[in-house]
């Protein structure tokens, strides 16, 4: 009998569209369809910045942000990495990359219509019997103890210590005034920065949803 030489280095070119491995019965499917039907619907204003690199699509990245805090995950270093190798994310997103600074950048930019994309598919899911999201809020220890009901840092005071992460010069004495909650998170040596704006992301969800 003649065997077949196989050849280890031969090349295929296979082509496969995002959400080639995404049951079709997935929920991300009803999140995607979802946003992309409503962004379309409201007149959504991008920044345009003529210098550098392109900007990525703004409803993927929304797509991505919301798809992300469904899953429970707010670090922007994890959601870099699970759009660059994770099936689902990756057809969320329509296969972007972007950067964990990127990523950072357009929850800054954008973040009222994250929020307001979050709130609108979390009541369309509810209205549509979804079950997977019931209990999306603030997830984690810390993030728990940092604003829990005996210890809440007020919406003033959240807006305040985002600015201040966020680079912004903020005066001294209403740093020094922070009320004990705030003040906790503000002078906690265990966080680093990025994890300290990852909860006031969540508090501010949190307010939101509310």
């Amino acid at each position: 009998m003649v065997m077949k030489n196989m050849d280890k280095k031969q090349t295929k070119m296979i082509i496969r569209t995002n959400d080639y491995n995404v049951p079709s019965d997935h929920i991300s499917r009803f999140v995607v369809d979802f946003i992309e039907d409503a962004y379309e619907k409201l007149d959504i204003k991008v920044n345009e910045n003529n210098k550098g690199r392109p900007s990525y699509n703004l409803c993927s990245m929304i797509k991505l942000l919301i798809w992300a805090k469904l899953e429970h995950m707010d670090s922007a270093r994890i959601i870099e990495e699970m759009a660059k190798y994770h099936d689902i994310f990756k057809f969320v997103c329509d296969g972007s990359t972007p950067s964990e600074r990127t990523i950072q950048r357009y929850r800054d930019e954008y973040g009222e219509y994250y929020e307001l994309f979050l709130q609108m598919t979390l009541k369309k899911a509810s209205e549509e019997k979804y079950t997977e999201f019931n209990h999306v809020a603030i997830d984690g220890t810390v993030k728990k103890a940092c604003n829990s009901n005996h210890n809440t840092i007020s919406k003033k005071e959240t807006q305040i210590l985002l600015q201040y992460y966020k680079g912004v010069q903020i005066d001294e004495n209403k740093l020094e005034n922070l009320h004990k909650p705030a003040k906790k998170l503000y002078e906690n040596p265990n966080l680093n920065n990025e994890e300290k704006l990852e909860i006031l992301y969540d508090i501010e969800t949190e307010f939101t949803l509310t």
